[in-house]
């Protein structure tokens, strides 16, 4: 009898602050602060921020740290691996 285990979870991880200033990008300007951050939402993978060679998700996730996180709905399973 062979056997596996399998693990799936809910992970919310909030990153430290990165500060800006909208005024210095043309495709902000003129926006709420609600409608950047709609925009930036929509765009997080292609928007580069001055001064750093890596769009603003990849800022975040690699270059930010972890100031808060959370593992919910953990379910841990022993399944029958049929080989």
């Amino acid at each position: 009898m062979k056997i596996r285990l399998t693990k799936s979870f809910r992970s919310y991880e909030v990153y430290d602050t990165i500060e800006f200033n909208p005024e210095e990008y043309s495709e902000l300007e003129g926006k709420t602060e609600v409608e950047i951050l709609n925009y930036l939402n929509e765009n997080k993978y292609e928007f580069m921020l001055k001064d750093m060679d890596e769009c603003l998700y990849d800022q975040f996730v690699f270059h930010n740290d972890v100031v808060k996180d959370k593992i919910m709905d953990e379910e841990v399973n022993l399944i029958l691996v049929n080989e």
